[in-house]
């Protein structure tokens, strides 16, 4: 933005140089303000040049956490997925079976290790909005207490990250704003 507004000064600048009234000063100093318009000629072409490459680069780290985001979404869902199978597992033994009274410390539910990962990115933490950022740090905690606990919890949890990263995502893709944003992730404490 700032190299915008420089731009647009020296074009202003330039334009008012050349204005009839200064027609005496033109011709007696014709070879500084040539050389003056040279230099603000390429100094606009640095200038726009700059901001073009750091909107691009911008556009290229946001298509980047997009993939990101997408990457952690596929983790948690297999996570997720799988969980929901053991539940639905261990829901359909008879309720006297011996192998109920320890089945989910044989079978922990998987741990979405990519989302820890995907945290400490600095392309993530640098692009995420900070209550996204703030709420997946907490969810992974939450995560990893009730990993080993409980399963049914740990489920609950595995969806709210999923929701967590979907809000993100639309909010990434310009779906949503930040007031919409928030808004959900707030309704989404509350659940």
């Amino acid at each position: 933005m700032l190299y915008v507004v420089i731009t647009v000064s020296l074009v202003f600048l330039s334009i008012i140089i050349l204005l009839p009234k200064f027609n005496n000063f033109n011709e007696r100093y014709s070879l500084s303000i040539n050389y003056v318009l040279t230099l603000v000629a390429t100094l606009i072409g640095v200038l726009l040049a700059i901001a073009i490459s750091n909107h691009e680069a911008d556009k290229k780290e946001n298509e980047d956490v997009i993939k990101l985001l997408g990457s952690s979404m596929s983790s948690v869902e297999t996570c997720h997925d799988y969980t929901e199978k053991l539940i639905e597992y261990y829901d359909s033994l008879p309720k006297d079976d011996e192998s109920k009274k320890d089945f989910f410390s044989k079978n922990q539910p998987p741990y979405p290790d990519y989302l820890d990962i995907f945290l400490m990115q600095n392309v993530v933490s640098k692009n995420l909005t900070s209550d996204t950022l703030s709420d997946l740090n907490e969810q992974v905690i939450n995560l990893k207490r009730s990993h080993s606990s409980d399963a049914l919890v740990y489920l609950v949890f595995l969806e709210q990250t999923l929701a967590i990263l979907s809000l993100e995502l639309s909010f990434q893709k310009g779906e949503i704003s930040t007031e919409q944003l928030n808004a959900k992730l707030d309704a989404l404490e509350e659940f």
